[in-house]
């Protein structure tokens, strides 16, 4: 008796269940500026997936995990955001439903072809409309007006050819931050807008808002990382503009 009790409590060890394993992969990802705590949040997600491959919880986590890894973590961009693709993937064929998934999906191929060769890049333009597309119509301010924010991004940066067009791509950073007005990321895109479009102090103003903005509790990292860009941004655009008077 006391042997399979030995047993029973030895096999319960080594199984823990997907929910469990997202939890803790929740947890280390709150911790996400360190990148061993990063890396475990990955770990555990995976570990998640792989107890339930039928998991749409643990698939767009994951997704969710290497995107930040590829954009504020790793050096070596391309194969972290391919991941990222896999994982999104899986999410959508797990729940096609939500819209998690396809956000997810869509932004890492967005960020996969910013960091490849231009003729790779425009090949992804359509997967990213179509991930962010859907993840819009499935729900509106998914993410916290996510899909608006990087529609914005896109239709700034692509060429008049596909599509890219200024007046939309202000058009859908408005709307997201409509949806979510304690946003930085889009005031940041917005100020590159007008940055680029000679309209300096529009730009610095917006950039001084997201210095004095608060970090929601779930994008502390997120928001640290806009301040920076804004304060990097404010001294660049005053220089250029000194220089001219």
């Amino acid at each position: 008796m006391f042997g399979l009790l030995l047993i029973l409590i030895a096999f319960s060890g080594h199984t823990e269940d997907a929910a469990s394993l997202i939890n803790i992969g929740e947890n280390h990802y709150q911790l996400r500026e360190q990148e061993e705590e990063l890396q475990n949040a990955i770990e555990n997600f995976g570990k998640a997936l792989k107890a339930e491959p039928s998991s749409y919880e643990a698939a767009w986590r994951l997704s969710m995990a290497y995107w930040y890894q590829g954009n504020f973590s790793s050096s070596d961009k391309k194969p972290v955001f391919e991941k990222g693709i896999a994982a999104g993937k899986k999410a959508v064929e797990n729940n096609p439903r939500k819209c998690e998934g396809h956000f997810w999906l869509g932004i890492n191929y967005a960020l996969l072809a910013e960091s490849s060769g231009a003729f790779t890049a425009l090949g992804l333009v359509d997967d990213v409309k179509n991930e962010i597309s859907y993840a819009m119509d499935i729900d509106q301010n998914c993410e916290c007006g996510g899909p608006q924010r990087v529609l914005g991004k896109l239709y700034a940066k692509l060429p008049w050819f596909k599509g890219g067009s200024k007046k939309k791509a202000v058009a859908y950073l408005k709307q997201s931050l409509e949806l979510c007005p304690k946003d930085t990321q889009s005031r940041i895109f917005l100020a590159e807008i007008y940055k680029d479009q000679g309209e300096k102090m529009k730009a610095i103003e917006l950039l001084r808002t997201v210095e004095g903005m608060e970090a929601p509790p779930q994008w502390i990292p997120e928001t640290k990382a806009n301040k920076l860009s804004a304060g990097k941004m404010i001294r660049e655009l005053q220089k250029s503009q000194h220089g001219k008077d």
